[in-house]
């Protein structure tokens, strides 16, 4: 069962004006996956546990399902299974190049992002930048309207939210994962079921986008993806409502002489958000906020 977005997430941001463009333009901007700071991120990979072979392949099937060794060979035939290769290393190439994404963090054990002195050191610029909490029900209707208005078609995704899964290791695809596969796409054919059932392998390709290793789990990131195939890195943008941001946080070192430019822009698009500044907590190694407007 998919995980419901929490009701709000937050983006940090050191670069001052990246944050004011979202001000003053009432836009988000997704940002290209090539500029990401992870190079696994997207998982576009396509590794197998047989080596890619189509000989292991067969093995497999022959050593573990040797009554279906007929119909597979049939089915998966050597020139089918190497285009079949070329066709995924293709199609992952492809999933990154058009893939760009918003990334955000969510509460995690309690503690709020902007209470995380990791992310605002991280990607606060050193406490010098901005924090924008969003609220993702807005945001998935912003996103969905633009998705609908850009393609002139129905948006059919379950959700534009996606929760990061964090792990280990991303195993490699296995001979037994192609051969499910087939094996539903065969009784297709013959007629004994009469609909498709997401397989361990569909489910494979489905967390390709959303998978990281778990150094970054600190992060608690929930993201929006985006696909554009006529659209230059490194960045797409999207409108967004004015309900779509609820608080605004400046880090502890943010530039005093840019504050009024902050409050003035939220105040003159988003008028419904408020604008808090961190301070040092007294006696402690932690962040309070005070209310700004």
């Amino acid at each position: 069962m998919a995980i419901l977005p929490p009701e709000t997430v937050t983006r940090f941001w050191g670069n001052v004006d990246f944050a004011l463009d979202v001000l003053n333009n009432r836009q988000i901007a997704f940002v290209h996956v090539s500029v990401l700071n992870d190079p696994f991120d997207p998982y576009c990979f396509f590794e197998t546990d047989f080596g890619e072979s189509y000989p292991n392949l067969i093995r497999y099937v022959r050593d573990n399902h040797s009554h279906d060794l007929g119909w597979f060979r049939a089915h998966v035939t050597a020139l089918s299974w190497g285009q079949t290769v070329r066709e995924l290393r293709n199609y992952l190439q492809k999933l990154r190049e058009f893939s760009f994404v918003l990334s955000t963090s969510s509460t995690k054990e309690g503690v709020e992002p902007k209470d995380n002195l990791y992310m605002w050191g991280h990607y606060g610029q050193g406490h010098r930048g901005i924090a924008i909490e969003f609220d993702t029900q807005s945001l998935a209707n912003a996103v969905i309207a633009h998705h609908e208005a850009e393609t002139l078609a129905p948006f059919t995704e379950s959700s534009v939210w996606a929760s990061v899964e964090y792990t280990e290791r991303f195993a490699p695809i296995t001979a037994a994962q192609i051969f499910e596969f087939m094996k539903q796409e065969k009784r297709l054919e013959d007629r004994k079921i009469t609909a498709r059932h997401p397989t361990s392998l569909d489910v494979y390709y489905s967390r390709m986008s959303v998978i990281k290793s778990t150094v970054w789990e600190r992060e608690a990131e929930w993201r929006l993806m985006w696909r554009s195939t006529d659209t230059k890195p490194p960045i797409y943008q999207c409108p967004i409502g004015v309900d779509a941001i609820r608080r605004i946080f400046l880090g502890l070192d943010f530039p005093p002489a840019r504050v009024d430019e902050v409050v003035a822009s939220t105040r003159a698009t988003f008028p419904v958000s408020s604008v808090f500044r961190a301070r040092k907590r007294h006696g402690d190694l932690a962040l309070e906020f005070d209310r700004l407007s």
